[in-house]
């Protein structure tokens, strides 16, 4: 059909004078729009940096002024004081000690109380747990400590950290929230930090060669050690636990409980008591007085052995979602260090194997243990020198 009188034609070419003054204006509102948008979120997460860095530096002015019990809010400028100080304190000193840090509006202390010295647990006198945090090569410590030397220990210590190969394990170190509070070592209860400080910073060097980003917590108050990072396999994991063990049972011996908290990704299966009883029992009785046989004094499988494994993967195939650890011994007949290596090595032989038969080497551990662990002091040679299963739960 042809266009009616005063109908204007669909255009496909340039822009009219109209079209260009429309588009023109819409130009200009989006961009003024953008522009404010901008300069909002700037101003919000600029002002949530300043209003944590102020909180920060409050709480760090109070812990150096000796008040433990109060913590602060920031809106603004403005600083809200909450808590308690003690009798023998001034709520006036707490005041002081915030207006004298620079960017402090206002300063609210209504929500603060006072509190007799015999109403308080020793726990809530112990100021505030270590903290060791890193990730993308930066280390940051909080917590109170009780000298200088201390302090100065935490500030030089880490920064020389180094893996295998000489690289830093952390290209910077931020212990600018540790607080000295000479009085932390006398309070009634908590662990003097002078002696579980060393070990607990030997942690903190076997966890960093393994992690990339972690973090370990001690609250000396409770005796309680918190450790935590991602690892991608059950191998790093018991690699890193292993790297570590010295530094646990130290601290252990310190009367610290140490709870790990290294965790697999969300999409690693998890097998239950249930399966991993189940897959032990079917192991033990398939396994029975035999032994996975290897060539005499190495690492190399025999026909034999290979055939005990192919029966072993037939079990491991029905219950795929529980993680095995394999593990090797040696018998006493060379040196420790020699057999700590072939059980080792053995064990490795029997993963490569599991692999090249199709299976995921994410599921399972290899651990050698040498001749540590014989199966009885009456045990022969042979008994002990064997590869073990072990189903494992998570």
């Amino acid at each position: 059909m042809g266009n009616r009188s005063g109908d204007r034609p669909p255009s496909f070419g340039p822009p009219g004078e109209a079209d260009q003054v429309v588009s023109r204006s819409a130009f200009v509102a989006g961009s003024v729009m953008i522009f404010i948008l901008i300069a909002a979120s700037a101003a919000f997460f600029g002002t949530r940096a300043i209003q944590g860095d102020l909180e920060a530096r409050t709480e760090r002015a109070l812990r150096i002024a000796g008040f433990q019990g109060i913590t602060a809010a920031v809106t603004g400028f403005d600083v809200t004081l909450q808590g308690y100080y003690l009798e023998t304190q001034s709520g006036d000193d707490a005041t002081a000690a915030v207006a004298a840090l620079n960017g402090v509006g206002k300063i609210d202390t209504s929500s603060l109380f006072v509190v007799e010295v015999s109403d308080i647990d020793p726990i809530a006198l112990s100021g505030r747990v270590m903290t060791f945090a890193w990730a993308n090569g930066t280390l940051t410590i909080s917590g109170d400590v009780s000298t200088e030397a201390i302090q100065s220990y935490l500030e030089t210590e880490p920064a020389g950290f180094a893996d295998e190969e000489e690289q830093a394990l952390f290209i910077s170190v931020d212990a600018s929230d540790v607080v000295v509070i000479e009085d932390l070592a006398r309070i009634e209860g908590l662990a003097d930090d002078t002696d579980w400080i060393g070990n607990a910073v030997a942690l903190l060097r076997s966890l960093a060669a393994g992690l990339d980003e972690g973090e370990l917590i001690i609250n000396p108050s409770g005796k309680v050690v918190l450790t935590s990072g991602e690892v991608e396999t059950r191998q790093e994991k018991r690699d890193i636990t292993d790297e570590g063990e010295a530094a646990t049972l130290a601290l252990e011996a310190d009367g610290f409980q140490v709870i790990p908290g290294l965790i697999l990704p969300p999409d690693v299966p998890v097998a239950t008591a249930e399966e991993v009883e189940e897959l032990t029992q079917t192991l033990t009785e398939l396994i029975g007085d035999k032994v996975v046989e290897f060539e005499l004094n190495r690492a190399d499988l025999t026909d034999e052995g290979k055939t005990l494994l192919d029966e072993i993967l037939l079990s491991l195939l029905e219950l795929p979602h529980v993680a095995v650890e394999i593990a090797g011994h040696a018998d006493v007949s060379g040196t420790p260090e020699h057999n700590l290596d072939l059980s080792e090595r053995r064990a490795q032989a029997v993963l490569d194997y599991f692999v090249t038969q199709g299976e995921s080497p994410d599921r399972f551990i290899v651990v050698g243990y040498g001749d540590t662990q014989p199966v009885s002091p009456t045990a022969t040679a042979e008994q002990n020198r064997r590869i073990e299963f072990i189903p494992q739960e998570g």
